[in-house]
């Protein structure tokens, strides 16, 4: 295969997103994976991070979780901390002890917090979801045409198709909303190289209806719907060439109840549309 889809790498024939397995709208070149063999001779790959040697190119780092492993050649250096020991004496030190004691104190908190005696605030990595970001383009309006409106006349067009074809209607979700404007939001800006890519995990931070929300997420270039965006002459008829554009790709439609949209035009004119269905 020559293309593969960004996020998920399923390979495709032809250069033609949306990823009919994740419902990503970019593709890249595949390249032949290379297998990285044992490297004779004494030669290593060093983590870039902690320094520790490694016999294969096989990260994370086994010491710090590392992902950069580069290659040294010449004999193996001597890592230092591999010549730190610890005895029986060393563990008996005070600072061990009282090592020792701060951790059963936390086992113990935390024994406390699971059987519901006492509750601890959200440990361990962000709590709550994500802020929806700035990105270059329109969120509002585009050549007259409310983008809300778009978003209206999309999940109506949406349902029409999808109970055309016995897939039930789905109700607009304010979260689920927000969600997808998170997402979209933040792959235009990324495109744009003005933002980071969005975390996919980040989607289930925001309360949405379900555990297990589903994101299709793609883009339409002016070249596909056959007029800039601003020349469409009203929100149903652009809303119907984005439903479209799906559509005629051959994808499936997604089970579930809800539905949470974002229509965003950035400066090119491409239409990025993210929905999330629960």
């Amino acid at each position: 295969m020559e293309w593969r889809c960004e996020w998920c790498e399923k390979p495709h024939e032809e250069n033609d997103p949306p990823c009919d397995n994740c419902g990503h709208g970019s593709f890249e070149k595949a390249v032949t994976q290379v297998n990285h063999e044992v490297v004779p001779g004494g030669t290593v790959w060093v983590c870039q991070d902690c320094g520790r040697s490694h016999q294969r190119n096989s990260p994370p780092c086994k010491r710090c979780g590392g992902a950069d492993l580069q290659l040294r050649e010449g004999p193996p250096e001597t890592d230092p901390l591999d010549e730190i020991g610890t005895g029986w004496r060393d563990v008996l030190e005070p600072r061990y002890v009282a090592g020792y004691a701060a951790v059963a104190v936390l086992l113990g908190v935390l024994l406390l917090s699971v059987v519901g005696v006492i509750s601890l605030p959200t440990v361990g990595g962000p709590s709550g979801p994500p802020a929806v970001p700035e990105a270059p383009g329109s969120a509002d309006s585009v050549g007259g045409l409310s983008l809300t409106g778009v978003e209206d006349a999309y999940v109506a067009e949406l349902n029409e198709r999808r109970e055309s074809e016995g897939a039930g209607a789905l109700d607009r979700n304010a979260t689920s909303d927000e969600a997808a404007a998170y997402y979209n939001k933040a792959t235009v800006a990324a495109v744009a190289g003005d933002g980071e890519r969005p975390d996919r995990e980040a989607i289930t931070r925001f309360a949405l209806p379900c555990d297990r929300p589903t994101l299709v997420s793609y883009r339409v270039a002016p070249e596909r719907t056959g007029q800039p965006v601003g020349e469409f002459e009203n929100e149903s008829q652009l809303a119907t060439a984005l439903v479209d554009s799906y559509v005629e790709r051959g994808n499936a439609f997604e089970r579930g109840d809800t539905v949470g949209v974002d229509v965003h035009v950035a400066p090119d004119d491409t239409v990025f549309v993210t929905y999330v269905v629960c």
